[in-house]
């Protein structure tokens, strides 16, 4: 495959609708689900990074004598194996390629139609069924998700660019093509076999099998031990190691090795959190135990990449609607960081600024003229909420930036800078405000105008609930583990606050507001920083 071509743009039947949206956005306007794998036929096959290698059509699957298999190497290939191995995996309709991924993962399935979520009733959804309604006759959130990250995956590798971003608008945070080219560069560098394929894909499949409430009941059952309370990557992660997700049985020990600490690495490093900045450099922690491990962590990314491209499945199931350009970008920006820190280059907290320097260079391009000092603490904290405030353009950083050095006062700002700062370790932990960013989105929404002044009041009306969110007392630590470097505080308790009237015409209720309970985000590494 050529790296520099061009995604191949393909004329689409229908009119497709362009209006503005969010990266927290959940309403999408039809797109008709192709089924026809005549979309297919003129594609560009994602095999090697070289225009001269040819498409990898499953003759090349090489599986060593020497490595011990978890599964019956004399058992008849599975009917995905198959077409992994001829090549027909990339040119079958959807629907039919869905229809095998189902029965080869009924169990994983059935799960994933139990997950809890939460759907907004009132977005718009394509003409025509669902992925899960054309397999199950009923709409499953999770399911259609999922499945959509399988067909990206197909997008990516039959370089269908406009099947690709679909839905996407307006044209201004769309992915480019150049995006589009840098992501089909890094599946080829790990795709080289047919194992390969369907590791990817047992990996997506069994991602987000921790929200389904009955794998921590389940692992209750069989271990004693009540582990609902945790994230759903670790309940996974848990399940996983006592053998309650069977797919992993069919994979290598070392690509089982290889998903594993893929799952060990989500349980305590989120990809979007760094992205925003809404963690802390002690949360990339989990990077260092990757070193050594450069295959586990591509999978791993890669898996993130699909999962992110099928993250609005549940409402548009035609396109990967949430891989815009502004996300892509936030993403590509976490995977230079993992390097950096994988490969000895980064400490943490260098590693973590390059998210902060980066996103001050983007709004220097979108002609922001202020410049920041990532050294002083005064700077760096207004540049992290520039991330956590997701601002794109010099109108919404000057927002956080009145807010910031305008309308707190200076005891409360000193206490923000400080809290901003911590990187988190032992007797000192950061807190990780989660969802932060999803309220501040709110905040400066919800007003009565939409005016400037109106915008501010808000925002800094949020930074003083921040400031308090992120003090750590003496008691909290008392009644914390010792070990812990992150504590979490989820903010969506905000919610009903922020769509309020009375925050709309008062934001300072928010004064009022309570903080909320402490979780246990990170603990100490004792790999070497």
């Amino acid at each position: 495959m050529d790296e520099n071509a061009q995604p191949d743009r393909q004329t689409k039947d229908g009119n497709r609708w362009f209006n503005f949206i969010s990266s927290c956005s959940s309403l999408f306007q039809s797109h008709t689900w192709r089924q026809s794998s005549n979309i297919y036929t003129n594609s560009t096959p994602l095999a090697s990074a070289e225009s001269t290698t040819k498409a990898y059509t499953g003759n090349r699957i090489r599986r060593s004598r020497k490595l011990r298999m978890s599964f019956d190497n004399s058992a008849s290939p599975s009917a995905l194996r198959k077409i992994i191995d001829d090549g027909s995996f990339w040119t079958l309709p959807d629907l039919k390629v869905l229809e095998i991924i189902k029965n080869e993962f009924s169990d994983e399935l059935k799960r994933l139609q139990k997950a809890t979520f939460i759907r907004n009733p009132n977005a718009p959804r394509p003409r025509g069924k669902s992925i899960s309604e054309n397999l199950y006759q009923q709409d499953f959130a999770e399911v259609n998700r999922t499945l959509v990250g399988v067909l990206a995956l197909r997008w990516l590798h039959n370089n269908q660019y406009e099947e690709f971003i679909g839905t996407q608008s307006p044209p201004a945070i769309v992915l480019q093509p150049d995006s589009f080219a840098w992501l089909r560069r890094i599946f080829s560098d790990f795709i080289k076999s047919g194992d390969d394929i369907y590791t990817l894909i047992t990996s997506m499949v069994t991602n987000d099998l921790g929200k389904d409430p009955n794998l921590a009941s389940d692992y209750a059952k069989k271990i004693g031990q009540d582990i609902s309370q945790v994230n759903h990557d670790m309940i996974l992660y848990r399940a996983v190691k006592v053998g309650l997700v069977p797919a992993l049985n069919n994979l290598s020990l070392q690509n089982q090795d290889d998903v594993l600490l893929g799952i060990k690495l989500g349980s305590n490093f989120n990809f979007g959190q760094l992205a925003q900045a809404e963690n802390a450099p002690a949360s990339l922690a989990g990077l260092l135990e990757m070193r050594g491990h450069k295959r586990a962590f591509e999978l791993r990314f890669l898996e993130q990449v699909l999962d992110l491209s099928g993250a609005a499945g549940h409402e548009d199931w035609t396109c990967a609607k949430k891989m815009i350009e502004p996300i892509f970008q936030s993403y590509k920006n976490v995977y230079d960081v993992a390097h950096a820190i994988i490969g000895g280059k980064k400490t943490l907290r260098q590693g973590y600024d390059m998210i902060l320097i980066r996103k001050l260079e983007l709004l220097h391009r979108a002609g922001y003229k202020r410049q920041f000092d990532i050294h002083d603490p005064t700077d760096r904290a207004l540049m992290r909420l520039f991330c956590i405030g997701n601002t794109t353009d010099t109108d919404s950083a000057d927002v956080f930036f009145a807010a910031f050095r305008e309308r707190l006062s200076d005891k409360t700002r000193q206490k923000l800078v400080r809290g901003l700062n911590v990187d988190g370790g032992e007797g000192c932990p950061a807190v990780q405000p989660t969802y932060i960013p999803a309220m501040l989105t709110k905040a400066a929404g919800n007003t009565a105008t939409g005016a400037v002044e109106e915008k501010v009041r808000s925002i800094t009306a949020m930074l003083r609930y921040l400031t308090r969110c992120l003090v750590v007392t003496s008691e909290d630590l008392a009644n914390l583990p010792e070990t812990i470097t992150v504590i979490e505080r989820d903010v969506r308790k905000l919610i009903p606050v922020l769509d309020s009237r009375e925050f709309r015409e008062n934001p300072n209720v928010l004064d009022d507001e309570p903080i909320p309970g402490n979780q246990v985000a990170n603990k100490v590494s004792h790999v070497g920083r």
